[in-house]
């Protein structure tokens, strides 16, 4: 290998190869290599029913794929990964001529067809006795029933309509065990009188007598925990969402042999409805299914720089190991990670930027790692520079994360630039909790273009008030760096005249990141910005 790894043939073919998406990857072996524990994995790997949060690119597949091959590993234990976006419904869930109950139930089927088709081949599996096939076939045939009978709901609403008209579409899923789910449409013309929406379909999902049929099967074939692995629950219409929520509850949540793993996108997420009436569809959270696990908070750098480099540095040394020749690395003196930087990097500060250039999500340290890696070669330099990352930075920037943004939340986010780096010269903000749902600040955060650095601040003269903190993306600031007008970034670890009421042993991890004192009101983003 040449001294200067942007030279070697093998390396930059490697480089080339790196997947940054995991269902990119065919070989299980290289998604088990590739896999670095950033503490979240034990936390799951359990039989509790539970809900992983993480943005777009920060390894929720991933995670869960591992997952699925250390359940299929156990003995009396079956696992069943089910990408939504993959499904054969697919189509028709987004297709908003179709009756809701059409798409809900499309979906839910689906699901259960998937889980049926696992059963079948664990039962005629050659290393299986054969067991267990009879109650499988049976399962397949509850699935695949339907009723005749036609069941209706009616909804009452008060609403006034601007121009004298109203069109309103409800869902209901009933409290009777053999539940079933009512949705559908009627238009009528109004002037603010009550409207009377009738909602009928012929789908039944028989939810109790399916739980039965599949527990049944289960222990026919011997199965004490079947994993059922959701990715991609936000591929679900939101108004979808609930509905088969409420599905999978009344049918694999009675079943403890069951056990339901869902990754999604939290600000996209819509499990329940109808809280406000005392009798929610879908998941209660916390109660029915856990929802505390977030991949963003193992990956965000000003909370543990030492950390988070660590794990993005393993991260990228096993990536780039999984796309050479067995035993290129160690042949060539590079034995752990530090190495392969000392290589690569022109120092370890240069890695550094490029870990906050990745803002905490793998896809994004990836993809800027790519570019900077043949950029530093095309400009004929040994080693990736600092310069290499910045320009890399901002090519993805302008390339990947900004291209798709509406006219709407470009100029919102251009008055949010302006207003924290240009005014306050810094590239964090707060903003009240209760505006955090705000669909700019969703939007902006789900397409990473601000990041989420801690929940519920409090300032001690305002103690009811709980804020977030956000981060501009690196991209908004990186033609500043090095310059006069370079923005402020400061650690979590700086002091600042703020009371902590949440925890008071925590109270160093929950300190407001600005190290000059300045006020804490010079740094709150206020909802005029976002409208």
């Amino acid at each position: 290998m040449p001294e200067s790894l942007l030279s070697d043939r093998h390396f930059i073919s490697a480089v080339s190869n790196i997947k940054p998406r995991s269902e990119r990857q065919r070989d299980v072996a290289v998604l088990q290599r590739t896999y670095v524990e950033t503490g979240v994995f034990p936390q799951l790997n359990n039989t509790n029913n539970q809900i992983l949060y993480g943005r777009r690119g920060t390894g929720k597949s991933h995670v869960l794929r591992i997952l699925e091959l250390e359940a299929a590993s156990r003995e009396r234990a079956a696992s069943l990964y089910i990408d939504v976006r993959t499904i054969g419904s697919a189509h028709l869930m987004t297709d908003d001529s179709q009756p809701l109950v059409i798409r809900c139930v499309g979906v839910f089927k689906d699901i259960l067809g998937l889980v049926q088709s696992e059963l079948l081949d664990f039962a005629t599996d050659p290393s299986h006795d054969g067991s267990g096939l009879e109650e499988v076939s049976t399962l397949a045939d509850i699935i695949q029933s339907r009723t005749v009978s036609v069941a209706s709901a009616e909804f009452e609403d008060s609403t006034q309509d601007k121009v004298g008209s109203t069109s309103k579409v409800g869902a209901r899923v009933s409290q009777n065990p053999r539940a079933t789910a009512e949705a559908g449409k009627t238009n009528e013309r109004t002037t603010g009188s009550k409207v009377k929406f009738t909602e009928v379909y012929r789908e039944t999902v028989v939810f109790a007598e399916i739980g039965n049929f599949l527990d049944k099967a289960l222990e026919a074939l011997g199965i004490e925990d079947l994993f059922i692995l959701i990715d991609e629950w936000t591929a679900i219409p939101p108004d979808v969402q609930p509905y088969v929520a409420e599905f999978i509850k009344r049918t694999f949540f009675p079943c403890n042999r069951v056990v339901v793993k869902i990754a999604s996108l939290e600000y996209r997420s819509n499990f329940t409805i109808g809280v406000d009436r005392g009798n929610p569809t879908g998941f209660e959270l916390g109660s029915d299914i856990s929802a505390n696990l977030d991949l963003d908070d193992y990956y965000v750098y000003d909370r543990n720089p030492t950390n988070v480099v660590s794990i993005f540095l393993e991260l990228l040394f096993k990536h780039v190991e999984a796309e050479l020749p067995p035993g290129m690395l160690s042949a060539n003196g590079i034995e752990a990670p530090v190495n392969l930087r000392a290589r690569l990097f022109t120092e370890p500060e240069t890695f550094v930027e490029l870990v906050r250039a990745g803002e905490g999500v793998v896809r994004d340290f990836l993809g800027i790692f790519s570019q900077a890696f043949f950029r530093a070669q095309r400009e004929g330099r040994q080693k990736i520079d600092r310069s290499s990352v910045e320009e890399a930075a901002r090519d993805w920037f302008e390339t990947d994360k900004s291209t798709t943004l509406s006219p709407e939340l470009r100029k919102a986010l251009n008055t949010i630039v302006s207003d924290v780096i240009g005014t306050r010269q810094t590239t964090m903000f707060m903003l009240a909790r209760e505006h955090s749902d705000n669909p700019v600040i969703q939007s902006l955060f789900d397409q990473r273009l601000i990041h989420l650095i801690s929940r519920g601040y409090s300032d001690k003269e305002n103690p009811g008030l709980r804020y977030n903190i956000y981060s501009l993306d690196y991209g908004t600031y990186v033609d500043l760096k090095r310059t006069k007008a370079e923005p402020d970034r400061f650690t979590l670890f700086d002091d600042l005249d703020v009371d902590i009421i949440e925890g008071a042993d925590e109270a160093k991890d929950r300190v407001v990141p600005f190290a000059d004192k300045r006020s804490i009101r010079r740094v709150i983003l206020t909802p005029t910005a976002l409208d």
